[in-house]
């Protein structure tokens, strides 16, 4: 189970420099609008990033040319081990600007419910009372924590006393058949868990995991949304009844908004997706900040090829703003649009991932594996975001 924490984002105290009339002025950088001299570092990153050579070099191999990469990325002292697959990736990609949804309403609702019985009630009114009752119930200390959340405050829920599904603040979807979800609680509660990536030869399923991808994407199309990217896959079954629990993000010309954040800090919004499916159809599905609607793409430049990305990454080890283990194995490779709240906006912006999902970690750690174990002593990087295009350090932890 993934554990999350609520950290305090500090922010940064910016320090002026007074410099003698006759020396050269710094080379500027700007980050946030705060400009600052340019590092070494940064300058080798921004020669690397911007380097023609790369470019060509993956120009002339031709996009057949994914592969499996198996290396450590600087020393044994201080280094990133990769074995991963290595996806095709485009040449360039756009940064998307998203807001909240404008075209939402009761009709639309309606039709996401798709309630048999026909007799559809607005609950809204009681089901905020409700929530109002228990929250004044709570004892301080056990009140949720508010986070910034990407719309408005808006709300609607409609029932039927059988299905209940809801809009909120413009961007975030609930639905829940109650027979369903019923049938998928009793299994849950019993039924082991089986991830479809890993276990796929320990498993005899009812029906295939494709099914329940179109099941939720027949769903999905109702709001518009024709494509998705699943983070995980997982399997329940007791007495030939079954359901999948399929993790997934929002997903823009096939590249998946980022779905592994780890250590969660304050002011970070994270688009996600959870369904329950069975054969018959979905039990409940919840899509949180997920809905917006893109208002701008931006241009933003040629995409890192991965010897950019392995390179920049030895750069960040020389200079010790990486701290690795040579024995510990980051074993995935991505590229996802990397999401970024700016007042009332959602940037997606493309983004370099290189990671172990944290359940194989937990696992590993668990099992005793000793370079994990040694690594998360050492505070190893095992979770690294970098820009896709500048490769600047976009998260590490």
């Amino acid at each position: 189970m993934k554990k999350r924490f609520l950290n305090v984002l500090i922010a940064g105290v910016l320090g002026t420099c007074v410099l003698a009339a006759c020396q050269k002025a710094p080379e500027a950088s700007v980050d946030s609008d705060i400009y600052h001299a340019k590092s070494s570092l940064e300058g080798e990153v921004e020669n690397i990033a911007s380097d023609e050579a790369y470019q060509n070099a993956a120009d002339t191999n031709g996009p057949e040319q994914s592969e499996y990469y198996e290396s450590l990325v600087g020393t044994e002292k201080n280094g990133i081990r990769i074995c991963a697959k290595v996806p095709v990736v485009p040449q360039t990609m756009q940064a998307l600007t998203l807001q909240e949804r404008d075209d939402w309403n009761a009709e639309k609702l309606k039709e996401l419910l798709d309630s048999e019985g026909g007799n559809v009630q607005d609950i809204t009114g009681e089901y905020l009372a409700q929530a109002e009752k228990e929250l004044s119930e709570m004892k301080e200390e056990d009140r949720p924590v508010e986070w910034l959340n990407f719309g408005d405050d808006s709300l609607l829920v409609l029932s039927d006393g059988q299905k209940e599904a809801s809009f909120a603040r413009n961007t975030c979807v609930s639905y829940v058949d109650a027979a369903l979800k019923k049938h998928c609680d009793a299994i849950y509660k019993k039924a082991p868990e089986l991830d479809v990536a890993k276990d796929i030869e320990d498993i005899s399923v009812t029906f295939p995991v494709s099914r329940a991808r179109d099941i939720l994407l027949e769903k999905l199309a109702v709001l518009d949304i024709t494509e998705i990217c699943i983070s995980r896959a997982l399997y329940y079954e007791l007495d030939g009844t079954a359901f999948y629990e399929l993790l997934f993000t929002p997903s823009y010309g096939t590249i998946g908004v980022a779905s592994e954040f780890g250590q969660i800090v304050a002011g970070e919004v994270h688009p996600g997706g959870t369904a329950w499916i069975m054969e018959d159809g979905i039990a409940t599905m919840n899509l949180e900040n997920y809905c917006g609607k893109i208002m701008e793409r931006s241009e933003t430049g040629n995409v890192l090829t991965f010897p950019q990305v392995t390179d920049i990454l030895e750069k960040y080890l020389e200079n010790n703003t990486l701290c690795g283990s040579s024995e510990a194995k980051l074993t995935q490779a991505e590229l996802v649009y990397y999401p970024t709240l700016q007042e009332s906006e959602l940037i997606l912006t493309p983004a370099w991932h290189i990671y172990i999902p944290l359940h194989e970690m937990e696992m590993a750690l668990e099992a005793g594996d000793k370079a994990w174990q040694e690594a998360a002593g050492a505070g190893a990087a095992w979770n690294i975001y970098l820009d896709a295009v500048t490769g600047k350090m976009i998260k590490v932890e």
